[in-house]
């Protein structure tokens, strides 16, 4: 039974590279979404080369509620979001992509949800209602983009057939979480297999997990740093499935567990 409704403060985590075009819009659209509740927008930027964390500090010095974490010599999305998590003071954590795929209007579809008692809130591409409006060929995209998305699909289905679990978007990265489950662990992996390990680990310890619908939007600006080759997606693609197997087969979650945890 989900309980009644609460507004925790929201921190939402933005991790950045290269993502100078995006991140002011994304910033004043996330602040529109959420300006009827308390929260702090984190940007964790990667010491990007095209100066996307000037954009953000310029923000920061008009809203207090805007956050720069420039890291220089550390990078990676899973530090990243482990960074920002580290440093979040809300109750529930929002992280997502920062080129406009993922609609920042859902934040609040997903923070209905753990509002309202569920203690994760996944935006999912495929269950009923979601999608992917990149699918038009008139976008005129690399075969490769195509090619990605098949995968991801296909690899989501496996993990769902794999762990018997009626859970659909593995690779999702656009989430709600209440800050309480990570008292005791960090997201591990070193790209997106990380998402399988939180879900696996969420699922399996008995937190209330729930799929939003959304669709993927073309990328404002700017180019796609998930698929630039088929070495890299190759190479991801074998780190996700060493994931399910690993979850599969040992049902351990010790390279979750912070060391005071363990």
């Amino acid at each position: 039974m989900i309980g009644p409704t609460t507004r925790e403060k929201v921190s939402v985590i933005l991790p950045t590279y290269n993502e100078k075009e995006n991140i002011g819009p994304l910033i004043d659209e996330i602040t529109k979404t959420l300006d009827n509740r308390e929260f702090e927008i984190i940007v964790v930027d990667d010491d990007s080369p095209d100066g996307t964390w000037n954009i953000v500090e310029e923000k920061a010095k008009n809203d207090d509620r805007v956050l720069l974490l420039r890291r220089i010599g550390i990078k990676g999305l899973t530090s990243a979001l482990n960074d920002g998590i580290d440093r979040a003071t809300g109750g529930i954590i929002v992280w997502m992509d920062c080129d406009f795929q993922m609609p920042p209007e859902k934040i609040a579809e997903l923070l209905a949800a753990v509002d309202i008692g569920y203690d994760v809130a996944v935006g999912s591409r495929f269950i009923e209602g979601g999608g992917d409006a990149r699918n038009d060929k008139s976008l005129d995209q690399p075969r490769i983009v195509y090619i990605h998305r098949f995968l991801s699909r296909l690899i989501c289905a496996l993990t769902s057939l794999v762990f018997r679990m009626n859970f659909k978007d593995w690779t999702s990265g656009f989430i709600a979480i209440r800050k309480t489950i990570f008292k005791n662990i960090r997201l591990s992996g070193d790209y997106g297999e990380y998402f399988i390990y939180l879900i696996h680990y969420a699922i399996r310890t008995g937190y209330k997990v729930i799929e939003i619908p959304y669709v993927v939007m073309p990328r404002l600006r700017g180019s796609s740093k998930t698929s630039a080759s088929y070495l890299g997606m190759f190479s991801k693609g074998l780190k996700y499935l060493y994931a399910v197997l690993e979850l599969a087969l040992f049902n351990n979650y010790r390279k979750l567990m912070r060391p005071e945890s363990v």
